[in-house]
């Protein structure tokens, strides 16, 4: 798929849920859009739980790296963020590694955002930080003290507030 035919893209970060597939699945009545599905490193949460969650509903999607997000969005493409959390308490949330990466670029670019519970996880996951993929390592040995471990983010609701007036309530309690 070429990127001018891409629009509307709803990015989704972290483990999607059932709630939030109902929201797609409600959107998808009144409007055009697919889904942007990154991998979600280190533990590739996209790839081995979100898409195959997407095709078992039906839901369009498009798959792409991390590191494609800032682009996507400074050329307009992505127009909504649902955010995926471990926990919503009644001033912060706490999310996947790259959550505040995802919230900064949406609120950067006018992008909505909505915040959902996650979903369980299912899938195995070998990776569990940047010096894997698919578990395999790819760096030098010796050199695993030089990985950052990924680890969860706090992120404060008033750094969203504007963004999820629209939320459904059930979505943060």
């Amino acid at each position: 798929m070429k990127i001018e035919e891409l629009k509307d893209l709803i990015l989704i970060w972290g483990p999607l849920s059932r709630q939030g597939l109902c929201y797609l699945q409600e959107e998808e009545l009144g409007r055009d859009f697919r889904v942007l599905v990154p991998e979600n490193r280190p533990f590739m949460i996209g790839l081995l739980h979100n898409i195959p969650l997407l095709k078992k509903n039906g839901i369009r999607s498009v798959y792409c790296t991390d590191n494609m997000l800032g682009f996507l969005f400074y050329k307009r493409k992505i127009s909504e963020l649902l955010l995926f959390c471990k926990d919503v308490r009644e001033k912060e949330m706490t999310g996947y590694c790259g959550s505040l990466f995802a919230v900064f670029l949406a609120k950067l670019h006018g992008a909505g955002i909505r915040i959902f519970h996650q979903g369980e996880l299912t899938a195995n996951f070998t990776d569990t930080d940047a010096s894997t993929l698919s578990g395999k390592k790819f760096i030098s040995p010796g050199q695993e003290h030089l990985v950052c471990r990924p680890e969860d983010e706090r992120i404060e609701k008033d750094l969203v507030a504007g963004d999820i007036g629209s939320m459904k309530k059930e979505a943060v309690q």
